[in-house]
């Protein structure tokens, strides 16, 4: 349903403007998805386990700042994208042991954390931007690899993995159990704790990963990054099919539903229309997914 839909959203944005199809057109849309699309691999992966993370934006925003930060100081590309990563992946491991070994709900615990995070991340730049930054990273995402874009390569780099780990390993059939019921999981003997701040840290280090592509891709960093990008991902993650009950998620479905989030935006803007009308037709989307999937459970469960 979600494909159909995708094609049909370019069909008809094709008929409202020529360069809704074109290659340049086209590439721009899959660069401008690199952020959201990782940030939305790693929600499903939190979703599959019955978790949330609302401070996913605030995590890139902090990793943009450390990125930023490092290169301004001119120190080589690779200690920026380390620091990065590791800020993401500590951030992130604080939410899972705020789940997990304090047993604050996923909700109240990335809720309060968004805010601590955002507070970071003001307090180091407040309403200035980090400008000027060098070109070191860019290559990440405006470079061509055998004719293929970079920024495609990124996401088709960290879904490939993702599915992998999912599918062919003992790892994600434990995220899946726990998600499922994570008492049974834990009497099976699967270290669900462990699992759980594992999978929020993963989160923490994607999310640090597509701080680095959105520095490598503008050149900067404002003091509102990040801004939008939680609902982006997890919206995507729904509409993909991802169940905010744990259990059940699909990286492809996740992946579709970003790029029909983005080729919505896209379409808008070339058809004229405002592109406040992206987020509110997203919500209504999303809205319509939750609806007929809560009409849905009684049946499945019989009642």
């Amino acid at each position: 349903m979600l494909a159909l839909a995708l094609l049909a959203a370019l069909a008809l944005f094709a008929t409202q403007s020529e360069a809704m199809l074109s290659a340049l057109n086209l590439t721009r849309v899959a660069e401008s998805a690199v952020e959201p699309a990782i940030l939305a691999a790693g929600l499903t992966l939190v979703i599959l386990i019955g978790g949330i993370d609302v401070s996913v934006g605030a995590i890139l925003a902090v990793a943009a700042v450390v990125t930023g930060s490092a290169l301004a100081l001119d120190l080589p590309a690779v200690a920026a994208v380390t620091l990065a990563i590791a800020a993401g992946t500590g951030l992130g491991g604080v939410n899972g042991v705020l789940v997990a070994r304090l047993s604050v709900p996923p909700i109240i615990a990335t809720l309060g954390t968004l805010y601590v995070f955002g507070a970071i991340v003001f307090l180091t730049v407040g309403t200035t931007w980090i400008t000027g930054l060098p070109e070191s990273l860019s290559p990440l995402v405006q470079g061509r690899l055998l004719g293929v874009p970079a920024a495609i390569l990124a996401i088709g780099a960290v879904y490939g993995l993702a599915w992998f780990g999912l599918r062919q390993t003992p790892w994600g059939l434990h995220l899946a159990a726990i998600g499922s019921n994570a008492v049974a999981a834990r009497l099976a003997g699967i270290p669900v704790t462990r699992r759980t701040i594992e999978t929020y840290a993963l989160l923490g280090a994607l999310a640090g990963l597509a701080a680095i592509l959105y520095v490598a891709r503008l050149r900067n960093v404002e003091f509102s990054v990040g801004a939008g990008l939680t609902f982006e991902a997890i919206a995507a993650s729904i509409l993909g099919g991802a169940d905010l009950r744990g259990g059940h998620a699909s990286l492809v479905g996740t992946l579709l539903g970003i790029l029909f989030i983005k080729v919505l935006q896209n379409g808008l803007v070339l058809s004229g229309a405002s592109s406040l009308w992206a987020p509110v037709v997203t919500g209504l989307l999303l809205l319509l997914v939750l609806v007929v999937d809560g009409l849905h459970t009684p049946l499945r469960r019989g009642q």
